[in-house]
């Protein structure tokens, strides 16, 4: 008895979608038949982006302006980007007032740490994106008008100068971005000890609603308040009808409830003091606290202690101090010792799924001796790894973001670079599957200071063979981790005057969305996917067809008090970013490419460009000379 294609039951279906690798192959589906059509539009669309995203936090369409296509296009054309390292930078400087003698006035550029939080609206595609500038705030609004338009932008300030205050005392030293009952929000922790809940709504920007703790005195001298009033950082834990604020401290941390009416006093609903017990050396500090498990947790950061990770767990009792988990498995892999010192200020949260699973108690962290650990804070797991620079085993991490279990990004105080890290973990999706087959190898062939290149099939075989399950030669190695290393960016090239310049901070507005932002020295630095086009001007948008600014590059108004400067990138690939014991020794240094932008390539080559590891603007004319084989 045989059975025609639309006869089979729907779950079937479902499973086919789930087990696809291209959308390509799910668009063929889609145009077979009308059954199928419909059923794809429905299901088919969610499965697939489900299914190859698990990780990442995607708003359904209920929530926005889109459908499952189009997240499906947004996702896999992200996720290419990445892959053939196709990012592109534009820095946003504060103007800089000159004296008679040509010397900057005020405090100049340079000195202030920025540090940036972003948020985004699916229904109205608005973008939001903050930072401390000092003592000021600044804000951007950027709404989304459609593909090809101008986008709808609005500039805001709130002066620290009008509000009596200086430089570098108050400094604005953490910013969070909330949602709030009068509508968008703004978090913010100074030098001086002040935490605020100010409004982030446009005609009203920088009121506040909420003083957490006790109000800071008008009259009192910022100079002479205490370092343990310092505000190290907050972090926010937003969980069905939960919605708390931890704050640290020098030697403690407090956690408050969110406000949702006016403008109150906000005193905190528990206080627990770390001095006693964890940071018993006057040198020491608590750096960080971040919320884990859905606020089962928090983990905590501290320099100078001898628990550099630990964390704090709810108990019927209230909250009790733990030490981090060792992993004797990772310690003899890795070679690595749990008593070096933490980079404070880079607790990054792992989320290993979506939705209402995104609870987790997976932790990434970076520490003073290089080494970036993923570890499990409350036991030894199978997750457990360590990351490493294979080039610059030295370089640390200020600061890192991750992008569910898909990537993360590292910035730090080794000048303006951003490096990008895969986790290694197998991957649900390739942009490659969609591609030709070719009866070569992946090409250009990396530089990889460690990792030995996979064995060649026999031979190499030119087209695919789906009934045997034997992949052509080219989609094969095109999943081997030798062929996809990590990527490190330079961009103090495009800024001179800034090389002493250092990553505080990284932030983004949601996980599919294709730019983010990063805090540095004197100023924020927007990076954006976005695809270096065949030709100049480009015949079609290079931008997130459905959630990217095609005017990104945008210069920004003139009262803003900022100027746009275009940022052009250098890249070099690192090797495969796990550590290794012999990492310190002498390695031969990769090639730097920079990047050249769109250029002109051979008829041969333009068959091939979209093969090509890397994006056009680091393609050569040798890449594709069949002796990469």
């Amino acid at each position: 008895m045989t059975h025609q294609l639309d006869d089979l039951p729907d779950d079937i279906f479902f499973l086919v979608f789930a087990s696809l690798e291209s959308t390509r192959d799910l668009w063929a589906l889609s145009v077979s038949c009308r059954r199928l059509r419909h059923l794809v539009s429905n299901d088919g669309w969610r499965i697939f982006v489900r299914n190859k995203f698990p990780s990442l936090s995607i708003p359904a369409p209920a929530t926005g302006c889109h459908t499952w296509q189009q997240l499906v296009e947004s996702t896999t054309w992200q996720s290419r980007c990445w892959d053939k390292r196709s990012l592109q930078f534009q820095a946003l400087l504060p103007h800089v007032e000159y004296r008679s003698n040509r010397r900057p006035q005020g405090r100049g550029k340079g000195l202030f740490m920025s540090v940036v939080d972003a948020h985004s609206d699916p229904a109205s595609q608005e973008e939001l994106v903050v930072w401390g500038a000092g003592e000021d705030i600044v804000a951007r609004y950027r709404e989304r008008q459609g593909r090809g338009r101008v986008s709808k932008t609005s500039w805001h300030k709130l002066s620290g100068k009008e509000l009596g205050l200086s430089g570098g005392y108050d400094d604005v030293k953490t910013i969070k971005v909330v949602n709030h009952a009068s509508g968008r929000a703004i978090i913010t922790g100074r030098h001086n000890g002040q935490l605020s809940l100010l409004s982030a709504e446009p005609e009203r920007f920088g009121e506040r609603i909420a003083q957490f703790g006790p109000a800071v005195e008008s009259s009192a001298n910022s100079q002479q308040l205490s370092e343990q009033e310092t505000i190290s950082s907050l972090d926010i834990l937003d969980s069905g009808n939960r919605r708390l604020l931890v704050a640290a401290g020098k030697s403690s941390l407090k956690i408050y409830g969110l406000p949702e009416d006016g403008a109150v006093e906000m005193a905190p609903v528990t206080t627990y003091d770390l001095k006693e017990s964890v940071l018993a050396s006057d040198s020491a500090r608590l750096g960080n606290a971040k919320w884990m498990e859905n606020g089962e947790s928090i983990a905590l950061a501290s320099v100078g202690s001898n628990q550099p990770l630990s964390y704090l767990a709810l108990t019927p009792s209230g909250w009790s101090h733990h030490a981090a988990a060792k992993s004797e498995r990772v310690e003899k892999e890795f070679s690595i010792k749990y008593d070096r010192t933490i980079c404070p200020n880079s607790l990054e949260p792992v989320h290993l799924h979506s939705g209402a699973k995104r609870g987790t108690s997976l932790l990434l962290s970076s520490w003073k001796d290089g080494t970036i650990r993923l570890q499990d804070l409350r036991t030894p797991s199978a997750f457990d790894a360590v990351y490493q620079d294979n080039v610059d085993p030295w370089s640390n991490a200020e600061s890192l973001m991750a992008y569910g279990t898909e990537r993360f990004v590292a910035g730090g105080a080794d000048g303006l670079t951003i490096q990008v890290f895969d986790f290694r973990w197998t991957k649900d999706y390739y942009h490659t599957a969609g591609l030709p087959c070719l009866a070569r190898s992946p090409f250009p062939r990396p530089h990889q200071p460690f990792s030995k290149p996979p064995n060649p099939a026999p031979e190499d075989r030119a087209r695919c063979d789906h009934v045997k399950g034997l992949s052509c030669s080219w989609h094969g190695l095109s999943k081997a981790l030798y062929y996809r290393p990590n990527a490190k960016y330079f961009l103090s090239e495009s800024m001179r005057s800034f090389r002493a310049s250092s990553v505080w901070s990284l932030a983004r507005a949601s996980d599919i969305s294709p730019n983010f932002y990063i805090g540095v020295s004197g100023g924020v630095i927007e990076a954006t996917l976005e695809e270096t086009p065949d030709t100049y001007p480009p015949e079609t948008t290079t931008a997130d067809p459905n959630f990217g600014f095609d005017d990104w590059r945008a210069a920004a108004p003139p009262d803003s008090g900022y100027k746009a400067r275009p940022l052009m990138p250098a890249l070099m690939e690192t090797g495969d970013g796990y550590s290794f014991k012999g990492n310190d020794r002498s390695i031969l240094l990769p090639a730097l490419s920079r990047y050249q932008g769109p250029r002109e390539l051979a008829a041969s080559q333009c068959r091939l460009n979209k093969h090509h590891r890397l994006d056009g603007g680091y393609q050569e004319e040798v890449d594709f000379a069949d002796s990469v084989n």
